[in-house]
């Protein structure tokens, strides 16, 4: 899929219908899911100009076209544990850990090497988010772990797309 524009809509529309399938059909009814809904939503916005800025810089290599099809079972994987805190927490690092990688296999590989590191910067922190959550939820505060992130998850997209956006040359 070359066309950005293409690879970007797909991508968001599928991503969004996967969380509305989920969350009509498969998701257990628990307290666990607004804010996994709230985190996944916010996380397709994202996705929506990640793809659309990155889908044009990035190689366009095999090493590139495997990670993003990794990326995207990791992606249904989240969407299809909404409502389950474990699963959740853990597809979530899973995500952001994959993501990081991605960004770290594009080094060398583009002449916009700046963005790229602030962009592994941002999902590694995203990783250790993730991590922390499961950390909480081990400490037996699953619930408000999960709040937590998803509030702050919530202010680092205000910040990343609107005040000091990421996607931007």
């Amino acid at each position: 899929m070359g066309n950005p524009t293409v690879k970007t809509w797909t991508a968001t529309i599928a991503f969004s219908l996967a969380g509305i399938i989920s969350v009509l059909f498969y998701s257990i009814v628990s307290p666990f899911l607004l804010p996994h809904f709230i985190i996944y939503a916010l996380l397709v916005l994202n996705t929506y100009f990640s793809i659309r800025f990155w889908s044009a810089l990035q190689p366009q290599d095999s090493r590139q076209f495997l990670i993003d099809a990794i990326l995207v079972l990791a992606y249904l994987a989240l969407a299809f544990s909404i409502g389950e805190p474990t699963y959740f927490a853990f597809a979530a690092f899973a995500l952001f850990a994959l993501a990081t990688f991605k960004y770290v296999l594009m080094r060398g590989h583009t002449s916009y090497e700046a963005v790229v590191e602030r962009k592994i910067h941002i999902d590694a922190l995203g990783a250790l988010a993730c991590a922390v959550l499961v950390l909480g939820m081990f400490l037996g505060y699953a619930l408000e772990a999960t709040w937590l992130f998803a509030v702050g998850f919530a202010l680092a997209n205000v910040y990343l797309l609107l005040i000091r956006p990421m996607y931007r040359l």
